[in-house]
């Protein structure tokens, strides 16, 4: 168990993590965050809570969103961050990880998250 800043949370995303933790009673709680590699190469993002951290868990504070990420996952989001956006049509989480072949952002909202190619 290590404690990393491997991944960014901005004020936003920090404060969306935060104001839900709260809401339901869990703001102690971890967001777990893992990552899958899907078939065609694509990345899906998995968020979780959890009430303690496994020994092979890397432990991540940023903007006071506590972070769990497993060692699977801990390479392939290493230098990602993450926002919040609200907009008229959509709002969610949008994840930047430079480790993707698409360089591009992901958005998550409505209770899941992914993007795939």
């Amino acid at each position: 168990m290590t404690t990393e800043n491997i991944i960014s949370f901005t004020e936003a995303a920090a404060s969306k993590v935060n104001e839900v933790l709260e809401e339901q009673g869990n703001d102690q709680s971890y967001l777990r965050i893992t990552l899958t590699m899907g078939e065609n190469g694509g990345a899906g993002y998995e968020f979780g809570l959890e009430d303690e951290a496994s020994k092979s868990d890397t432990i991540i504070e940023s903007n006071g969103v506590k972070v769990l990420v497993d060692s699977g996952s801990a390479p392939l989001i290493s230098g990602a961050s993450i926002d919040y956006v609200e907009g008229m049509q959509r709002s969610g989480f949008v994840i930047s990880n430079p480790n993707m072949p698409s360089g591009g952002g992901c958005a998550c909202g409505g209770g899941g998250c992914g993007c795939g190619g």
